[in-house]
């Protein structure tokens, strides 16, 4: 008869610290070194340098004084994240799912995450041959439409982060120059919208516009991608007011206060 598989020191050590996170949940104030060791068994040595790890990437925190423990606000960032996520996705779902009806081709909706951006939507063409991908996937910002109508309307620290920073090659089209990128994105600000002529896959095209917060921040995208062969680059440029328009009503939705006259400026072109 088989053993039961037992779980790897790695992972043991992953769940004693969720449960060191749901111990200091359970309670309204601060927890001792004591306290947290008694409730989740285990030897104090452990225990401790399990806190000191997740102080250090701020999801406990130390009292300097008395040296008790509690949640970090890391924990409130991350919650925060989450709930802005979901909600952007049940607001932008019907504009992505517009945009698929208008065009016949597949939608995508991307946030911001850190240097990158992160696939958390999309509405899939109702033809035989559509663009694939995968939800949770992440992609660089200098090269794809959806990634680089987020880059262009980032902060300028932010922006000439990622632009010095490693800017990979995935086709022949892919703009690897931190020169020709920083020229390109000053289009792509003009512009509104962002074009993606097969630099992140060979084949495929597509134009995204930004989605702003109600501070003004780029903090998603919304795209049209198609396979080259069916969509040209008129495609994108008839695409573009769309997507534009489509990503000044989720931003309005989010409370970007500028969407009101941007909207109305698009409106009547």
């Amino acid at each position: 008869m088989p053993r039961p598989r037992t779980n790897p020191p790695k992972v043991k050590t992953l769940e004693k610290g969720l449960q060191l996170l749901l111990s200091l949940s359970g309670v309204s104030g601060e927890m001792t070194l004591g306290e947290i060791t008694t409730t989740v068994r285990g030897h104090p040595s452990t225990i401790y340098r399990l806190l000191a790890a997740l102080e250090k990437f701020g999801f406990v925190r130390r009292d300097p004084h008395t040296g008790r423990f509690s949640l970090g606000l890391r924990l409130a960032e991350l919650g925060h994240l989450a709930l802005e996520r979901i909600e952007l996705r049940m607001i932008a779902r019907p504009v992505l799912q517009r945009l698929m009806e208008e065009t016949a081709e597949t939608i995508h909706l991307m946030v911001l995450d850190g240097d990158t951006g992160i696939y958390i939507d999309r509405v899939e063409s109702p033809q035989r041959v559509r663009v694939a991908s995968s939800l949770g996937a992440r992609q660089s910002l200098h090269c794809s439409g959806v990634g680089k109508a987020m880059l262009a309307f980032l902060d300028e620290e932010k922006r000439n982060h990622i632009i010095t920073g490693r800017l990979p090659r995935f086709t022949a089209n892919t703009i690897t120059s931190a020169a020709t990128l920083r020229r390109h994105l000053v289009e792509v600000k003009s512009r509104g919208v962002a074009f993606d002529d097969c630099e992140v896959e060979e084949g495929v095209r597509c134009v995204g516009a930004p989605i702003f917060d109600h501070t003004g921040q780029a903090v998603a995208s919304i795209s049209i991608s198609g396979p080259a062969y069916r969509v040209d680059l008129q495609d994108l440029k008839t695409w573009s007011p769309l997507v534009r328009q489509a990503g000044l009503e989720v931003s309005a939705a989010l409370g970007f206060r500028s969407a009101g006259v941007a909207l109305q400026a698009t409106s009547s072109r």
